[in-house]
């Protein structure tokens, strides 16, 4: 999921393509025009290379396009009914409600953060960027290759411009990426955030997508910000039970698993960049030393004078 910080642990390998599950139509085929000059709007610009117009963000088109919408919603009415007939409809129907006011948060170490939340200079980056720029290394295991494919597939164009984070109900990330967990702004991120079934390299595992296939990715896994609810239901109805109560929904959202291949999460992909003006609550864990304490002292003054607040649990 996160663009800085990869599990050395993770193996995953892309078996036999199941064409079932891939729609005909590939990603590339759609052919953009700019609103404003109508001239063709290349895959993954944001601003018309012709009239220098901003322009849509393309992994929320993606996400909005009507081949998608209508894959997911049939997903959709698939977890409703069934969930009509084991005599769940009343708890999913609470379920996809607290979903509908989940946060995107992204779980980093405090080493991340403390720079971060220091200025508004200071810029929340992607791999890709860091890497182009000089300021840190591929690491140099399989994670790069797998990153590679599975953001070229999902991301064909744009992939530099994607930043990581997961749905959650209860203000905390996956702990595996980090022990702080940051909640962005609804209003900040909204406009440009799409939401994504799972983390993006175990979902083309999952579902055995071969590389020659990745430019055709299957239907109805990735959803808008405003419809994310309807994501969370057509993935998760089956934990859903006629005795589950509101507050073990947090954990239905976000399984930390025993290792990062599984934890289980909705993925959020969130266009540009983010700054502590983009960040609504961070969560840190309790200071063990004097050390840890000053530091996070720190970093609450300055989440502070960013309008932003701490929490330590």
């Amino acid at each position: 999921m996160d663009d800085a910080l990869t599990p050395e642990c993770l193996s995953v390998t892309f078996g036999t393509f199941r064409s079932s599950v891939c729609s005909k139509k590939s990603i590339m085929s759609g052919v953009r025009q700019c609103e404003f000059c109508s001239h063709t709007l290349p895959r993954g610009y944001s601003v018309c290379p012709h009239c220098g117009r901003p322009g849509r963000y393309q992994n929320v088109e993606d996400a909005a396009d009507d081949e998608e919408r209508a894959a997911l919603d049939d997903r959709y009415q698939e977890a409703m009914s069934a969930s009509t007939a084991a005599g769940t409809q009343a708890q999913l129907q609470a379920f996809e409600a607290a979903a509908g006011e989940s946060k995107a948060v992204s779980s980093r170490p405090i080493g991340f953060l403390q720079p971060l939340v220091q200025s508004d200079n200071n810029l929340y980056s992607t791999y890709y960027k860091l890497i182009e720029s000089e300021v840190r290394l591929p690491e140099g295991t399989k994670w790069d290759v797998l990153r590679a494919v599975s953001d070229e597939a999902l991301f064909t164009g744009f992939k530099d411009e994607i930043r990581f984070a997961a749905l959650s109900l209860d203000g905390l990330g996956v702990a595996h990426y980090g022990d702080c967990s940051i909640a962005w702004r609804e209003e900040m991120i909204a406009h440009r955030a799409s939401v994504f079934e799972e983390n993006s390299i175990m979902f083309m595992d999952h579902h055995s997508i071969l590389i020659r296939d990745a430019h055709r990715l299957p239907k109805g896994y990735r959803a808008t910000w405003g419809e994310r609810a309807k994501l969370c239901v057509a993935k998760l109805y089956k934990s859903i039970d006629a005795t589950i109560q509101p507050d073990e929904y947090s954990g239905v959202l976000i399984r930390q698993g025993a290792t990062p291949e599984d934890d289980e999460f909705v993925e959020v992909h969130i266009w540009g960049s983010m700054s502590r003006r983009t960040i609504e609550r961070v969560i840190v864990p309790r200071p063990r030393t004097k050390a840890e304490r000053t530091i996070i002292k720190a970093i609450g003054e300055a989440l502070g004078m960013a309008g932003a607040t701490l929490e330590v649990k």
